[in-house]
C-alpha cells in the first residue's frame, strides 16, 4: 500500500514538473503568435525614433526582439527535455519565466490600445519584476548551473541577459512615452528635467540588475544597446543634454558590471 502511494506521489511530482516546463515552452512559442496577431489585428502601429520621442531608439534597433525571442524559445526547448527533468534551478525558473513570456503577449495587447496607454506600464512592471526574481534564482543556483552542459548554461545566461537587459530599459522608454501622452513636454527646462529623471532611474535599475545577475555581460550588452539607441535618437533630434546623460548611463552600466565581476573574481565566485 505504502509502495503504491509512494509511486503515485512520485508520478504526480513528475507530472507537475512536466506541466510546468511544458507551459514555459508554450508561452515562449506564444510570443511569436502574439507578435503575428498584433501585426494583423492591432489598429495601432508601434512607433519609434526621435520623431515619436527623444529617448525612443530608432526603429531598426528593435530588431533585437527577434534575437530575444529566438533565445527564449531555445531555452524553453532545452529545459523541457526529459534528460534534465531533475533540476531544482529549472523548476524554480518556471514561474518567473512563464510570467515574462506571457507578459510579452499582454504588453502587445495593451499596446494595441495605444502605445501611450498606462496599461503598458503595468505589464512592464510584471515583466521586469519577473526578470528580477529569475535572476535572483539563477544567482542562487550557480553551483548547479556550473555542472550543466555548456549549451544549457550558455543559453540560459544569454537569453536571460539580453531579455532582462532590453526590457528593463524599455520600461523606462515606455514611461517616457506614457508621460508624453499625458502632455509632458519634450523641450524646455521641464521637458529636459523629467526626461533626465527617467534616464537616471533607468541607470539605477540597470545597476540593480547588474548586481542581481552577478555582473552578467549579456545583461550589460543589451541594456547598453538600449541606452545607445536612445542616445542616437536624442542626438538626431538635437537633445544634446539627454544624449550626454544617456552616454553617462552606458558608462554606469559598463562600469558597474566591471566592478561586480572583479569583486566576484576576487572572492573566487564562478
Amino acid at each position: 500500500m505504502s509502495a503504491h502511494a509512494g509511486t503515485g506521489r512520485a508520478a504526480a511530482s513528475v507530472d507537475r514538473v512536466f506541466v510546468g516546463r511544458a507551459a514555459v515552452l508554450v508561452l515562449a512559442l506564444g510570443q511569436i503568435v502574439s507578435n503575428v496577431a498584433f501585426e494583423v489585428f492591432s489598429p495601432n502601429d508601434l512607433q519609434s525614433g526621435v520623431e515619436f520621442s527623444p529617448i525612443v531608439p530608432p526603429g531598426p534597433m528593435f530588431a533585437i526582439w527577434g534575437v530575444i525571442i529566438a533565445a527564449s524559445i531555445l531555452w524553453a526547448v532545452l529545459q523541457v527535455r526529459p534528460s534534465v527533468r531533475d533540476s531544482a534551478v529549472r523548476d524554480r525558473l518556471v514561474v518567473p519565466l512563464s510570467l515574462v513570456y506571457a507578459g510579452f503577449a499582454l504588453w502587445l495587447a495593451a499596446a494595441s490600445l495605444g502605445q501611450q496607454s498606462p496599461l503598458t506600464l503595468a505589464v512592464f512592471v510584471l515583466i521586469v519584476g519577473a526578470h528580477a526574481v529569475a535572476w535572483r534564482r539563477i544567482s542562487q543556483g550557480r553551483a548547479e548551473i556550473a555542472g550543466w552542459k555548456p549549451v544549457d548554461r550558455i543559453t540560459l545566461y544569454v537569453s536571460q541577459g539580453i531579455y532582462a537587459g532590453w526590457t528593463s530599459m524599455a520600461f523606462f522608454v515606455n514611461v517616457a512615452t506614457v508621460a508624453q501622452g499625458t502632455g509632458a513636454p519634450n523641450e524646455g527646462a521641464w521637458g529636459t528635467t523629467w526626461q533626465l529623471l527617467v534616464i537616471a532611474a533607468a541607470a539605477g535599475v540597470a545597476v540593480v540588475f547588474v548586481v542581481l545577475s552577478g555582473g552578467s555581460a549579456f545583461y550589460a550588452l543589451a541594456a547598453s544597446y538600449a541606452l545607445v539607441g536612445a542616445g542616437i535618437s536624442s542626438s538626431l533630434g538635437g537633445f544634446a543634454v539627454l544624449a550626454v546623460a544617456l552616454g553617462v548611463g552606458v558608462a554606469i552600466v559598463v562600469g558597474s558590471t566591471v566592478v561586480v565581476r572583479a569583486l566576484r573574481a576576487r572572492r573566487g565566485v564562478g
